[in-house]
């Protein structure tokens, strides 16, 4: 699978599963097209809370925009505050943002 491949796979999904986000770092907001779920019990380890959201985005909807640590983010009409965004690269190329949102 190349990368243009993968990413076409995950937009594909979030077409199914996703809904409107949007990211704010002081006076630049991006919005975007992603997955958010709740985490399980048995996965709140370590620093995670009951508040905090997996957030899954495509670079697509992202465009040039890389979340970071202490983004504003937005959904549904909910606020947080992103925690982490870990890109997940293929062959140098970023292919997946996996985020965790703490919501307000």
């Amino acid at each position: 699978m190349t990368p243009a491949q993968a990413i076409a796979q995950l937009d594909r999904q979030l077409a199914k599963a996703g809904q409107d986000i949007a990211f704010r770092r002081g006076a630049t907001e991006q919005g975007a097209w992603g997955k958010v779920d709740g985490y399980k019990p048995e996965q709140l380890v370590g620093l995670l809370t009951q508040a905090d959201q997996e957030v899954i985005v495509s670079p697509t909807s992202l465009g040039s925009y890389e979340p970071k640590q202490d983004d504003d983010f937005t959904t549904g009409g909910k606020l947080g505050k992103v925690m982490s965004a870990q890109p997940r690269r293929m062959q140098n190329v970023i292919v997946r943002w996996n985020i965790v949102v703490r919501m307000a």
